[in-house]
């Protein structure tokens, strides 16, 4: 056989290439250099575009960032232009600081000379775009300028590319996003020899329901594990914890009492001995047999003589409702800016009460808040009791937990709580975030009103947080991304399912029946990390930011509790009658014959029916009025004093730092209007130009001597305070209101010392937009102070098309 010298040639090239391959694919070799993008393993750069400059947000410094744009099979990434060279012995690093996955875009603009376009995969871009502008799930807006300098055919086919995969179109879809990211070889080894963090309790095991006894100090309990094929309740988790008077034969009758037999489950214990258990609706046409209710009052009562059902359907706001809040909350705060849309100034902040986001935050605080008082009072059992209990009833225990037991506000203490009441609990993460985008039918942002309800206890007692507002905040985004194992299933039996053979399963409805074998999970499948392992998604100089220095008071302050009575009475006695269940409903007490069904007839005997208030109601005045002083009639020493939050309508604030970081950026990029002022800068020109008003009239007729001294006193204002119904649009804490202060126009008054003639013609100044610029900002920014507001283009910057848009900013 003849082989020619050029065959030769190639074929020992592709000998040499595959060598180098392999040299660099061995255990240290983490990433690849691409273009000065350091690439996970396998990860595939689409397009790339040169010259390209990143807009910053205020908390990033704000002004513009000079780098090169990536479009991979996995996400959009921005290397400035000054970062080091990558290292490609470092563990690899899902996203960089600058970077956001394709599967967290929401939609694409281009931004032309004279308009904007929503870019999709079918349409067709008839200009070379000047500014990109990314919508993102997560609520942050990423803008990108385009240089002069930047090739156009760069510009138009990256803005392509992002437009044409960005959107799973298929479930399928996610899988090759996952591919993408975790699909390698290398990545598949590297994700199986990663240890899980040993500092939280991650609750799959029953040493580790055990661990939370212990550590709780709840003693009369026990781990069962009479649902360790899923075979009593699909939904719930292999183990739970029950009364132990109750044996499994006894409990395994209970099931069927219940929607999809979640039964009553222990969930938490008060240190004055208090139980917290969560479970589902009863079920109606179930004849109870006298063993029956012996086992459901165990189970229910949990050794306790008095038991307070807290009905969370009646009050909290269903999985649609919060659906339609967010949704409302997210066009307030994005805008549309491709299709010029915008909320008047004048109308902004009764828009935000529109919405009913801080009324839904305000009333799962209100509910979580009267729970923790009711546990305070020591010896008693709450059941918090939700129709599928998968759903307010996370957010609710959870939040009681996090009031009360200083642990849970810890990194690894929430990590571990968010594992027991919401992974192991069943809540729906699959559906509600709606990964695969098939319509919005079970779509709801439950986690993400949990979340925000913990900020607001972490803005109004930030020194009783080890964890961080900035740990939140990446939680938050981390939820958007599919790739990790916590929130891509509804319940443990999914999670678990593809690891294991299920040849039946039990229903209250069909009993055993036969389940379609399961194959082992496919190899090729990508192994799926938890959302926990924040090394996998962050530097270490992010991860540096996710705590702080936590302290306890030695003292409790009084508190400002307004509808919540806390002066408990720890020593009052409850009556003596066995078995006493009352219904927390509307913040009024009841008991109600048909509470428990099985004691509408005469079958119980030791039960007596009773319609006066319980022993607990004095403690509890009506929820609807407005909070009020009082402090407990005996300071306690212990950390567990519940966190109350405050209710009023001006402390539950707006997370600024969540749902308006892309706000900026939105409304960049919307054509001039003749007010562009944020309602907060509006307001604070008016609270100015009263000042002034007050200065002149009172130093009228005094002397000069006095009346220099009648400065206006910004320091002691609150340039929020005139917010509609007594919301803040912003959190104002002292290092924040200072911030704001000094952005804030100067305040010229007549009495002051003689200006020059240049200052003389501002005397009194109004925060304007600058109506013959296209860019035009919603809060009224401007850059950073100097004599000259004129835009100095640098020798990178693109040039305008039409000589009246010469100025940026």
């Amino acid at each position: 056989m003849q082989i020619s010298c050029s065959t030769l040639v190639h074929f020992i090239f592709f000998i040499h290439m595959q060598e180098r391959m392999l040299s660099h694919s061995g255990p240290h070799a983490r990433g690849r250099d691409m273009f000065g993008l350091c690439c996970l393993p396998g990860e595939c750069v689409l397009q790339r575009a040169t010259l390209v400059r990143k807009k910053l947000s205020a908390k990033e410094g704000g002004g513009w960032l000079a780098g090169t744009l990536f479009c991979t099979d996995f996400r959009v990434a921005f290397v400035p232009q000054d970062s080091p060279k990558p290292n490609d012995n470092a563990d690899p690093v899902l996203l960089g600081d600058h970077d956001v996955a394709l599967a967290s875009i929401e939609k694409v603009v281009a931004v032309g000379p004279t308009r904007t376009k929503l870019v999709t995969p079918s349409s067709s871009l008839k200009f070379t775009p000047e500014e990109l502008v990314l919508y993102c799930r997560d609520l942050r807006v990423l803008c990108f300028l385009f240089d002069r300098l930047t090739p156009e055919k760069q510009a138009v086919e990256i803005t392509h590319e992002i437009a044409k995969i960005y959107q799973p179109l298929k479930p399928g879809s996610v899988l090759s996003f996952q591919n993408a990211a975790l699909g390698s070889i290398e990545m598949k080894q590297f994700l199986s020899n990663r240890k899980r963090d040993l500092s939280m309790n991650w609750f799959e095991s029953s040493a580790d329901w055990e661990q939370e006894l212990e550590r709780t100090g709840a003693t009369g309990w026990r781990v069962s594990s009479v649902n360790d094929r899923f075979e009593m309740a699909t939904s719930l988790s292999r183990f739970n914890v029950v009364p132990q008077k109750v044996l499994d034969t006894e409990l395994k009758k209970t099931f069927a009492h219940f929607h999809e037999g979640r039964i009553p489950r222990w969930c938490w214990r008060h240190p004055r001995g208090s139980n917290l258990l969560r479970m589902a609706s009863f079920q109606n046409n179930i004849y109870h047999e006298k063993d029956d209710i012996r086992n459901l009052e165990l189970v229910l009562f949990g050794g306790q003589q008095l038991c307070v059902v807290v009905d969370l359907a009646e009050e909290m706001p269903s999985p649609p409702d919060i659906q339609l809040a967010y949704s409302r909350l997210r066009a307030l705060c994005l805008g549309d800016i491709s299709a010029s849309v915008s909320v008047p100034d004048d109308k902004w902040l009764s828009s935000l009460e529109g919405t009913r986001w801080l009324d839904y935050t305000r009333c799962c605080l209100r509910k979580s808040a009267e729970v923790a008082c009711l546990l305070r009072g020591g010896h008693l059992t709450i059941v918090l009791q939700e129709p599928e209990d998968r759903d307010m009833s996370c957010v609710v225990s959870s939040l009681v937990q996090v009031m009360c037991d200083a642990h849970c506000r810890t990194v690894p203490g929430l990590q571990g709580l968010i594992q027991k009441e919401w992974v192991m609990a069943g809540h729906r993460f699959l559906s509600r975030v709606n990964y695969h985008r098939d319509g919005e039918k079970e779509e709801a942002p439950v986690f993400q009103l949990f979340l925000d309800c913990v900020w607001q206890l972490f803005a109004q007692y930030p020194s009783r947080f080890q964890l961080s507002g900035d740990y939140l905040l990446a939680l938050h985004d981390s939820l958007h991304l599919p790739i990790f194992s916590t929130f891509l299933a509804n319940c443990q039996r999914e999670r678990s399912r593809p690891l294991q053979h299920l040849s039946q399963s039990y229903t209250q409805v069909n009993g055993l029946r036969e389940l379609p074998r399961v194959s082992p999970q496919d190899p090729t499948d990508p192994p799926l990390p938890p959302v926990w392992d924040w090394a996998l998604q962050y530097s270490s100089e992010r991860q540096a930011h996710f705590t702080q220095p936590a302290t306890q008071p030695s003292t409790v302050p009084p508190l400002l509790n307004g509808n919540l009575n806390t002066c408990l009475d720890g020593h009052r006695q409850v009556d003596g009658l066995p078995g006493l269940v009352f219904l927390l409903s509307k913040g009024s007490f009841s008991s109600p014959c048909n509470l428990l069904p099985w004691r509408n007839g005469s079958g119980s005997g030791s039960y007596r029916k009773s319609h006066r208030r319980a022993p607990s109601a004095e403690m509890l005045l009506s929820l609807e009025r407005l909070l009020k002083v009082c402090s407990p009639s005996e300071p306690s020493q212990e950390p567990q004093e519940p966190l109350l939050p405050i209710l009023l309508g001006p402390c539950v604030k707006l997370w600024k730092d969540c749902y308006l970081r892309g706000v900026l950026h939105a409304q960049a990029f919307t054509h001039p209007m003749s007010s562009c002022l944020h309602p907060v800068d509006q307001l604070s020109w008016e609270v100015q130009q009263l000042q002034q008003m007050l200065v002149r009239s009172s130093t009228s007729g005094q002397p000069d001597s006095v009346s220099k001294k009648q400065e206006p006193q910004w320091a002691e204002s609150n340039i929020n305070q005139n917010a509609n119904n007594g919301t803040f649009l912003f959190p104002i804490s002292r290092s924040t209101h200072t911030q704001a202060l000094t952005k804030a126009p100067t305040v010229h008054t007549t009495t002051t010392t003689t200006t020059t003639g240049q200052n003389a013609a501002s005397a009194q100044p109004r925060p304007i937009s600058r109506e013959g610029s296209k860019h035009t900002f919603l809060f009224g920014h401007q850059p950073e102070s100097s004599s000259n507001q004129r835009y100095v283009p640098t020798p990178n910057a693109r040039l305008h098309k039409n000589s009246s848009s010469s100025q940026m900013f």
